[in-house]
């Protein structure tokens, strides 16, 4: 397992965070009874999607290079220098309260839309994992 952190010269326009929820299992009985029955105390599949618009396709390959180099279990870090520039310190905080458990990993590849010669918007998704090593 190793930390790709994420390229920190490469500023996100936008962020959309979705902080996952505790995994459970539902139960419904014959007569339409339901029970839920919850396992452990942490947060799972947050997903985290960073769009970078109107980059130049020189930092859209970063990006793809960057998904290229996350192998195997290799999950990427972030800090307020990489992918979370712009945020406050009290939010930066609540994205990674499950640093230490949870691992983002890339939940799809990177989309590149080309917007004109030279200039592209890249759009990347990652979902947190516990890792269960």
């Amino acid at each position: 397992m190793a930390i790709r952190p994420f390229p920190t010269d490469i500023i996100p326009t936008s962020r959309t965070y979705k902080p996952g929820k505790l995994p459970e299992t539902r139960f419904e009985a014959r007569n339409g009874a339901v029970s839920f029955v919850q396992y452990g105390q942490n947060f799972v599949n947050a997903e985290l999607t960073l769009n970078f618009a109107n980059i130049n396709d020189g930092r859209a390959m970063q990006i793809l290079q960057h998904y290229a180099e996350v192998l195997g279990d290799d999950y990427v870090s972030f800090d307020g220098n990489a992918g979370f520039q712009g945020m406050n310190a009290e939010l930066i905080e609540s994205l990674q309260s499950g640093r230490e458990i949870l691992r983002w990993r890339y939940n799809d590849a990177p989309q590149v839309t080309s917007v004109y010669p030279g200039v592209s918007t890249v759009q990347v998704t990652f979902v947190g994992f516990l890792y269960g090593a």
